[in-house]
């Protein structure tokens, strides 16, 4: 009965600080992307162009918060696999978030005629696209960084002389 729950709340424990790094460099990032989605919007750019060109602006910084601080990586080694399998996850996200944005102007444009409210529900259909794939974006990038992240942080301590199991020293 606990199966998956306990399973889940393993994982959520074992990830924990990850994950509010994770959480913090995301924080960060969309505050970024509403900043230009907001200016370049309300400054007579289409939704489309607008919400692609914030969502870049804050997927930058964001990979390298995520990369440096919430998962440890430093140097090239694996850079081009951790920027690949950030581009994809990272793409589709945005790809959600920048079609949800253009839909919305799309119907919002004949119902609000205020340019500032209009802006703030496209800002508020590019947030609630990313909250769906959030965890699922977390989980998938832990694959990509977490291998080099877990190699690099081990503790394990291996015997300068290790002693076969039911056998004594002497």
């Amino acid at each position: 009965m606990f199966g998956v729950e306990g399973r889940l709340v393993r994982w959520v424990l074992r990830h924990r600080l990850r994950f509010s790094k994770y959480a913090v460099a995301s924080l960060v990032a969309t505050g970024i992307t509403q900043l230009v989605l907001y200016g370049l919007y309300s400054g007579g750019l289409d939704a489309t162009s607008a919400s692609t060109i914030g969502f870049v602006a804050g997927a930058v910084p964001h990979f390298v918060m995520i990369r440096w601080w919430a998962w440890g990586q430093r140097g090239m080694p694996r850079l081009t696999r951790q920027v690949v399998g950030y581009l994809v996850v990272t793409g589709l996200g945005g790809f959600v978030s920048v079609g949800l944005t253009t839909l919305a102007e799309l119907v919002f444009s004949p119902l609000v005629v205020d340019r500032d409210a209009r802006t703030l529900v496209l800002i508020m259909a590019y947030l609630l696209g990313g909250l769906p794939v959030f965890v699922a974006k977390f989980a998938f990038l832990d694959r990509v960084f977490g291998q080099e992240y877990e190699a690099t942080s081990s503790t394990s301590v291996r015997a300068a002389n290790p002693v076969a199991p039911g056998t004594t020293s002497s």
